[in-house]
């Protein structure tokens, strides 16, 4: 059964004015449609025209190639350039022979907008010929060399090429492209020249300039990167590897390769006559502006409905959740150590009613049990902290007696006096005080006396030395935090040596203290499981497991042991504290 103020109701409500939102979504989505529409449409008609530029290409393509094959075949045209001329007759009869010829079969020689250069080898003493009669005798020397030779050889067929100097001397066009074949006997295979046909670029262009408008290029680019003819005018005759590559990943794609995030979309064919591509490049942006610009007065229009529609969404939703709020920063300050008694005022909605009733009968059953739960704790820690610091004072004592045994035993009974006092004013500091922490200062005196009884047990060949800051003497450290670790030197860190030392150094540093205990000993192998059991025999049942376990417990997981050690060098126990006053 639904109540007049249940929150299903207010929600009902607020999903009215969602419909906005999906509304602003449909139109988006609509835009994504219209624009793939579009571009597929673009596309299929970009693709229908760039068949039919490759097919003016090709058909351009095909008088180039009767031109040059003409003149392969043309026996005047190698006369002129490969006989030899003893006398002027002999010269103008070849001009002679060769001028008729060019004017019988004048419509074979001539692709439009071009002219054609025809010459022996360079360096072979031969003739020339260029169809341009006003710079006729500006031939380039190097078209052999540069455009014609591959690896050492120069193969047997036609090469489309670009530059953007070669023929300005000699050419009247502001960009062309130059297409060379060699002049190869058909019997002997003997090349005794070449051919060259330079073309006006702009020729080219006019093939494919009417398929062009804003945001759309179309570029002829050369196997080797060279861009023979593009729309854009500043890039031809230049090298474009990245260019290519696109041109091939779109032909190998099939010929149509769209970028979604770049919003480009590439066209491209592969024409062996020309060993070209043939790429059109379409941005989106610019080419479907008008569409982007339709889109944008949509979502326009939606966020001024959506903006009017703002500050009612903002009061009914502020009504329907001010309960909410309550509660939620209610039980935000109710949390961790600050876990009290909040009651919440019971009213609102149905739902938010039953939740402050169900959070108010928590929280007080949450409070009866706090008290009983801290108490319990502090009790446990103070329990644990004990059965560790038992742990350490039987050990303690079972050493120092062993050593009072030892001296008895070999009748120096001055020093068992001196020993007895020592372990006298020890045991009035550890077990006579309940307090878990001393100073630095009370913790450094009875490690001297623990010294003094291992000394005279031992002899004076180890020795102790302190380094401690005087900024440090009246900081407070757990209870015997130092002595287990110079006990464990003692007893295991000289095995058969007559000499030792240990260092015990305490310094503060920035919110720690920094406790270490060094000696020269005989250190601990390096390996993972050599240290774990060289830990184990080292510390001598007092466990650094102990005496870490109770740093922790005390302080915190930021604080405890570290040791390092190298077999032959010694080791170094190094203890954090943090710093108290």
């Amino acid at each position: 059964m639904l109540r007049k103020n249940s929150i299903f109701i207010k929600i009902l409500a607020l999903m009215l004015s969602g419909i906005l939102i999906i509304s602003l979504l449909l139109t988006l989505a609509s835009s994504r449609i219209s624009e793939r529409i579009l571009l597929n449409q673009v596309v299929k008609n970009a693709s229908a025209n760039m068949n039919l530029v490759k097919d003016e290409l090709l058909n351009y393509n095909d008088q180039v190639v009767n031109t040059m094959l003409q003149i392969n075949s043309s026996s005047e045209f190698r006369n002129y350039i490969t006989k030899p001329a003893n006398t002027p007759q002999e010269q103008i009869n070849l001009v002679m022979t060769l001028g008729k010829y060019i004017d019988l079969y004048k419509d074979y020689l001539s692709p439009e907008k071009s002219h054609i250069i025809v010459s022996a080898l360079p360096g072979l003493g031969g003739r020339h010929y260029s169809s341009n009669a006003l710079k006729w005798d500006k031939i380039p020397q190097d078209i052999v060399s540069t455009y014609m030779t591959v690896d050492g050889t120069i193969p047997n067929r036609i090469r489309y090429n670009s530059s953007p100097d070669l023929f300005v001397e000699s050419v009247p066009y502001d960009n062309y492209i130059f297409a060379t074949k060699p002049l190869v006997d058909s019997v002997t295979g003997w090349m005794y020249g070449y051919t060259a046909v330079v073309m006006d670029e702009l020729n080219i262009y006019r093939k494919y300039s009417p398929y062009i408008s804003e945001g759309i290029h179309i570029s002829l680019i050369s196997s080797d990167g060279t861009i023979l003819s593009s729309s854009r005018k500043d890039s031809i005759t230049k090298k474009d590897i990245s260019l290519l590559s696109t041109a091939n990943h779109v032909t190998q794609q099939g010929g149509v390769w769209s970028d979604s995030e770049g919003k480009q979309t590439y066209i491209s064919y592969y024409l062996p006559e020309f060993n070209a591509y043939l790429l059109k490049e379409i941005d989106q942006l610019t080419a479907f502006a008008p569409l982007y610009s339709i889109s944008t007065e949509i979502v326009t229009a939606i966020s001024i409905v959506l903006l009017i529609t703002m500050p009612f969404v903002y009061s009914l939703s502020r009504r329907i959740t001010r309960p909410l709020n309550q509660l939620v920063k209610t039980m935000q300050t109710s949390k961790g150590d600050n876990l009290k008694f909040h009651p919440l005022k019971e009213g609102g909605s149905y739902e938010t009613n039953v939740l402050t009733k169900a959070y108010n009968r928590m929280i007080r059953e949450i409070d009866q049990y706090t008290d009983r739960l801290v108490f319990e704790q502090q009790e446990r820690r103070k329990a644990d902290l004990n059965a560790l610091q038992m742990q350490i004072n039987p050990h303690f004592l079972y050493n120092t007696l062993s050593s009072i045994k030892y001296l008895g035993k070999m009748r120096r009974t001055d020093e068992v006096d001196q020993t007895i006092d020592s372990l006298i004013s020890m045991l009035q500091s550890t077990l006579g005080s309940t307090e878990d922490l001393v100073t630095v200062e009370t913790e450094i005196e009875m490690l001297k006396h623990y010294v003094f009884i291992n000394q005279i047990r031992y002899g004076e060949q180890i020795k102790v030395h302190y380094e401690i800051a005087e900024d440090c003497k009246q900081l407070l450290v757990p209870k015997l935090i130092i002595q287990p670790f110079v006990e464990n030197a003692f007893f295991h860190a000289f095995p058969g040596i007559a000499s030792g030392n240990i260092h015990i150094f305490i310094r503060r540093l920035e919110d720690n203290l920094m406790i270490e205990i060094m000696d020269d000993g005989v250190g601990m192998s390096s390996g993972v499981e050599r240290m774990n059991e060289k830990k184990k025999h080292h510390l001598s049942g007092i466990g650094i497991n102990n005496v870490h376990s109770r740093i922790q417990l005390l302080f915190g997981a930021n604080y405890g042991i570290q040791i390092e050690s190298e077999e032959g060098y010694g080791t170094a126990i190094k203890i954090t504290l943090p710093v108290m006053e």
